[in-house]
C-alpha cells in the first residue's frame, strides 16, 4: 500500500511539474512572440520616420556645374565644377537636418559653417529655408534631384565655402561626368 501511495504521489509531482515546464514554455513563445511583435513595430516605425523624413531628399547636397547646355541627358549636362575642385578647392557641399545647415568645403571636411537658428519648408520637391539673414531656396529643375540655388539677403562672405548655383544628392555625383583634375591636387 505504501508503495501504491509513493507511486501516486511520484506521478502527481511528475505531472505538475510537466505541466509547468508546458506554461512557462507558453510564456517564453509569448514572450518571444512579443518581443518579435516589438521589435517588427519598432522597425515599421523606424521606416515611417525614415520615409516622412521631410529633409531626406536634401541631406547631402553636391555643387555641379552646366558643362554641356545643349544635352538632353542630366547626367551630361551637368557635372563636377573643375575650377571649384581641382583649381580653387573652394566650392561648398550643403548638409541639412531638421536642426543644422552645414556648409562644408568639399576638399576639407574639417571646414565648416554651420547655422543652427532657422525654418525651412519643403513643398513639391522643393526647400526653402529661413534664417535670421538670408532665405535659401532650392527648387527641383530636372526630372533628376538637380536643384538650382539661390539666396535671398544679406550676401554670405564664407572662407573657401563657395556657394554654387546648382546642387544634386551626393549619392548621385557618380552618375556624372568627372573630369581628372590632371595635375591639380584637388
Amino acid at each position: 500500500m505504501k508503495f501504491t501511495i509513493k507511486t501516486i504521489f511520484l506521478l502527481c509531482i511528475a505531472l505538475l511539474f510537466s505541466c509547468q515546464q508546458k506554461n512557462e514554455a507558453k510564456k517564453t513563445a509569448i514572450a518571444v512572440s512579443t518581443s518579435t511583435s516589438i521589435d517588427t513595430l519598432q522597425k515599421k516605425d523606424a521606416m515611417k520616420s525614415t520615409s516622412n523624413d521631410d529633409l531626406a531628399l536634401f541631406n547631402q547636397l553636391y555643387p555641379i556645374d552646366i558643362l554641356q547646355p545643349e544635352s538632353k541627358n542630366s547626367f551630361k549636362k551637368y557635372g563636377i565644377e573643375f575650377s571649384g575642385i581641382c583649381y580653387a578647392c573652394d566650392l561648398a557641399e550643403i548638409k541639412i537636418n531638421k536642426k543644422q545647415l552645414h556648409l562644408v568645403n568639399v576638399c576639407d571636411s574639417n571646414e565648416i559653417y554651420q547655422i543652427k537658428d532657422f525654418t525651412y519648408n519643403v513643398r513639391d520637391s522643393s526647400l526653402t529655408i529661413k534664417t535670421k539673414n538670408n532665405e535659401f531656396s532650392f527648387k527641383k529643375i530636372e526630372k533628376e534631384p538637380i536643384f538650382e540655388l539661390q539666396i535671398k539677403g544679406d550676401s554670405l562672405l564664407l572662407k573657401n565655402k563657395r556657394i554654387a548655383k546648382y546642387y544634386t544628392q551626393k549619392s548621385l555625383i557618380d552618375q556624372f561626368e568627372v573630369h581628372d583634375c590632371g595635375d591639380f591636387q584637388g
